[in-house]
């Protein structure tokens, strides 16, 4: 049993790379943690991890290792959830990867509300990132996704929805730089979350190959280049939903609204076709609030 312990304290060090980081899922200090390795190392006679001031390194023995804890780790948690799925009350956490510009999203705040009026024993934990995780190495139970998913033999995703792309700007910025035509665009400021969705809405409308003649990249946060614009500071491109608060307060206006730009998928991605109890409940709580239809 302690090395069953000590095996699952070493997945999650690993999973995180810093003893620090590891401590705090695993509800310790950072010196427990730190000793249990080293207790863990004496058991087996061997080095395990390679201790930098930055990061940690597992040696040849570690990552032969890790792939037993990882196996120890998931087999635990597929033990939690047939036994909640015996009770026929779904229960644990469900962790879901989601946008960054999804946090403050209508859909969001209906999903929290949905998942604990009728499954209190669920426990959401919300990770706004907008690089995608790997759901194969556990990074996230559930993983909402924005824009074409790429056929891929490992995840299985699920269609939840179509939502408008639109280009907006703050009434200030709009009245000292009025957008009228589709040519401003190239002198307007943008705040650029993605170069690759940038190009593709300037393709649509006809600017292919032009680049805007002023721009600031907010790449690690597609948020953060929403609410730049708000205080206004150019323009930007967000989904309906993830805009829609600052639409409906006037903060935010669209930008040459009767040139549409084609809507975006959203997807939920999951690792596997079967789902446990409580991550079926929560995609059966996921497509309801979205409707499967075009959001507005």
């Amino acid at each position: 049993m302690e090395k069953a312990k000590l095996l699952l304290i070493f997945a999650e060090v690993a999973k995180q790379g810093n003893m620090s980081r590891a401590a705090v899922p695993l509800g310790m200090t950072a010196s427990a943690v730190s000793q249990h390795m080293r207790h863990l190392e004496r058991l087996y006679g061997v080095k395990l991890l390679n201790r930098s001031t930055r990061r940690l390194e597992l040696t040849e023995a570690g990552q032969l290792l890790l792939r037993h804890a990882e196996h120890l780790a998931q087999t635990m948690r597929q033990a939690d959830d047939d036994m909640a799925a015996l009770k026929h009350r779904p229960s644990g956490q469900v962790r879901i990867s989601l946008p960054t510009g999804f946090i403050n999203a209508p859909e969001t705040r209906r999903l929290l509300d949905t998942v604990r009026e009728r499954h209190p024993d669920i426990r959401i934990s919300l990770m706004a990132q907008d690089e995608a995780v790997d759901l194969q190495h556990n990074d996230a139970d559930i993983a909402i996704r924005a824009g074409e998913i790429a056929d891929s033999p490992d995840n299985v995703s699920r269609r939840l929805a179509a939502c408008p792309m639109h280009i907006c700007a703050s009434p200030d910025y709009l009245d000292a730089h009025p957008v009228r035509r589709v040519e401003d665009l190239l002198s307007a400021h943008w705040l650029c979350h993605s170069e690759t969705i940038l190009r593709a809405a300037l393709d649509e409308l006809g600017l292919s190959g032009r680049w805007p003649d002023s721009l600031t990249e907010c790449p690690s946060s597609a948020a953060s280049a929403y609410y730049l614009a708000a205080e206004g500071l150019g323009l930007t491109l967000a989904l309906s939903l993830e805009i829609a608060p600052l639409l409906d307060s006037g903060r935010l206006k669209i930008v040459l609204p009767q040139h549409r730009l084609a809507a975006r998928n959203i997807y939920a991605v999951v690792a596997h076709a079967k789902q446990s109890a409580k991550n079926t409940a929560v995609l059966e709580a996921l497509k309801e609030v979205f409707g499967g239809k075009r959001a507005t």
